[in-house]
């Protein structure tokens, strides 16, 4: 459904652009632009959520001590009243991710498919080398790919950090993302360079909207 239009539309802008670095940079862009109404929900039930946290602290701590399936039952009750009351949908705040996993993997399996973007240099950066061998061969600058996904990876996920609910729900969330840090940190030496900027565009677009979006609500 995606990999083969994806595959279309890149090598279409990068003969346009005379650039297939360019050209996956700018498809990052629109697939980001394409996928902005949700990102900008899920932004919102994210600072919806930091609204709510005081009155969801002191639920977890009102049954903190209570575990009967009655107390649970009216605990459960009064949350839907609280994400009532701050308009939060636990569904909404979790699309983007759905949405954003397909849309990276037929990302990455298009590009494997255009044999010509891994020829390519964006600069002094070949799109189909690794950090890894980059080093190996003492290009030391690919180091910059490297920092600039885990930077670009650092800021969108600690946003998403302050969208849990109760305390345990912000615990989980605080090892997810730490996880997922460094997940992507070990990633990032065998990532492509096509791959990688991708990545760091998206991120890095992510990081932006949820700024504005915060400081337009704020």
């Amino acid at each position: 459904l995606f990999v083969m239009p994806l595959a279309w539309v890149i090598v279409k802008i990068g003969t346009l652009v005379k650039s297939y670095g360019v050209s996956v940079m700018i498809v990052g862009l629109l697939i980001r632009l394409i996928l902005m109404p949700f990102s900008i929900k899920a932004t919102k039930q994210s600072q919806n959520m930091q609204k709510a946290q005081k009155d969801l602290n002191r639920l977890e701590e009102k049954y903190k001590n209570r575990t009967d399936n009655e107390a649970m039952m009216q605990k459960s009750q009064e949350m839907l009243a609280i994400y009532k009351k701050y308009n939060i949908s636990p569904v909404g705040s979790c699309l983007m991710s759905f949405i954003q996993l397909p849309i990276f993997f037929a990302f990455l399996e298009a590009i494997n498919r255009i044999p010509a973007i891994f020829e390519e240099y964006l600069g002094a950066f070949q799109l189909g080398t690794t950090p890894l061998v980059a080093l190996k061969s003492g290009n030391y600058y690919y180091i910059i790919l490297i920092l600039l996904t885990i930077l670009t990876t650092y800021l969108s996920l600690s946003f998403n950090m302050k969208s849990a609910g109760s305390a345990e729900q912000q615990q989980q969330m605080k090892f997810m993302t730490g996880f997922m840090i460094v997940f992507i940190s070990i990633a990032s030496f065998s990532l492509p360079t096509a791959i990688a900027l991708y990545w760091i565009v998206t991120n890095g677009f992510s990081v932006i909207q949820n700024y504005i979006v915060s400081k337009r609500r704020s």
